[in-house]
């Protein structure tokens, strides 16, 4: 009966750890950030070189407290921590600004987190209405307010003195799902009547046609699909509401900006399949002969189009394998190691790396072939060391004559003329 007892409570303790090591096999620690979207608010008087705004916070399941992080916007930097901070003083444009941060993990995988700044006022001395907040296209917040219209009369009249839409910053690619709510558009006259909204412009009722539309009844704006910055990298759209059922109630129609975020989605690209250049065999260090170009169509004021150059392999590596080095900015190339011998080695082939994100992110590969050219850095050299001649004691008589026929004929000419006459011989 003991023995009955001890077996089924070793198969009881043996499931036990079976399903214990099952469970720690299933729950791996997977590196990433902590969220998706980060808000930030500040006072719009701290807006000054070195500011903190707040941190990032990625799990390195290593134990690690450092990770690279990369700021798509360049007024901003992160640093190794995840503090967020200014790099220099903000003139305040808009209500807020979205920007993506990326980070990298351990086994190079990017992660992207999205960051909301937004820009507190004084309650005092500022109007509430000059600028509205707008709910990211990646989250929906119920403490942002609307996008109003300025109240107006029954006919149409400028908006108020002062009265800032904020753009509407929708990063491209976005995966979805849609249609994606932007914005809710609102008429302070809805309170009283059932208002009609609809929208004209680029994307709405202007090519291309059916990007964004509006529900007529809600206000909400949508965008029906990913965008694309190297397409269109901004539209414009205006906003009407008018009474369902009641005559001559209308709002002022308002500007929307909608800028399209860029993503690092295009790599470099080299203007030529093949660069030829030319260099003299007897050029010094640092001697510059040739540049290559390449060109990526991402957004030029963020890092995605940041390329910097790398010389990866060099054909043949004789007399040694870095004659030459290229400038990681502007893809000039340069004679690194002197002397090089076109009489051994008249052509070099060397392979270059375009890369962007500052050399960290898309990278592209390219040739250049440089042809060593002659320089007179050889001098004549006899065929042999020594020459043997024999002349007969009649020429030398010969040759004796004459050289004294010669001195007679210069003695007779006047000194001042000397120079007139040419050597003889």
């Amino acid at each position: 009966m003991k023995t009955m007892k001890s077996f089924r409570l070793g198969v009881i303790i043996f499931l036990c750890k079976v399903f214990l090591c099952g469970f720690a096999e299933e729950s791996p620690c997977t590196p990433g950030l902590e969220s998706e979207l980060l808000v930030f608010k500040v006072h719009q008087d701290d807006l000054y070189k070195g500011k903190t705004l707040g941190r990032v916070n990625f799990n390195t399941c290593n134990g690690k407290t450092r990770t690279l992080f990369q700021s798509v916007d360049k007024r901003f930097d992160v640093n190794e921590d995840g503090t967020v901070t200014l790099k220099r003083p903000l003139t305040l444009h808009e209500a807020y600004v979205v920007f993506p941060v990326h980070a990298w993990d351990t086994n190079g995988k990017k992660h992207t987190v999205s960051i909301r700044v937004e820009f507190v006022q004084h309650l005092n001395g500022h109007h509430k209405d000059t600028v509205m907040n707008i709910s990211s296209p990646q989250i929906e917040s119920p403490l942002d307010p609307p996008l109003a219209f300025a109240r107006s009369s029954a006919r149409l009249k400028r908006a108020p003195e002062g009265w800032v839409i904020p753009p509407i910053n929708v990063p491209e690619n976005h995966r979805g799902p849609f249609p994606m709510k932007l914005v809710l558009i609102k008429s302070e006259y809805a309170k009283e009547v059932q208002m009609v909204y609809s929208i004209t412009g680029e994307g709405a009722d202007l090519d291309p046609k059916g990007i964004f539309t509006i529900d007529k009844f809600t206000g909400n704006l949508f965008v029906t699909q990913p965008l694309d910055r190297e397409k269109k990298a901004s539209y414009r759209l205006v906003a009407h509401a008018e009474a369902r059922e009641v005559a001559n109630i209308k709002e002022e129609p308002i500007e929307i900006i909608i800028n399209v975020i860029d993503q690092n989605d295009n790599k470099p690209v080299f203007t030529q399949n093949l660069f030829n250049g030319h260099v003299p065999e007897a050029a010094g260090k640092g001697y510059e002969f040739m540049t290559v170009i390449a060109t990526d169509a991402d957004d030029p004021e963020t890092d995605n189009a940041l390329i910097n150059y790398k010389i990866v392999s060099q054909e043949p590596q004789f007399p040694k394998p870095n004659m030459f080095d290229i400038n990681i900015l502007s893809g000039s190339i340069f004679v690194q190691e002197p002397g090089m011998d076109r009489e051994q080695w008249p052509r070099y082939t060397l392979l270059i790396v375009a890369a962007d994100m500052k050399g960290k992110g898309l990278a592209t590969t390219g040739t250049a072939v440089i042809t060593i050219t002659d320089s007179n850095d050889k001098p004549p050299q006899f065929e042999q060391t020594s020459y043997n001649v024999s002349i007969t004691k009649k020429e030398v008589e010969l040759l004796s004559k004459c050289m004294l026929l010669m001195k007679k004929m210069l003695d007779q000419v006047p000194e001042h003329n000397h120079a007139q006459i040419g050597p003889i011989g």
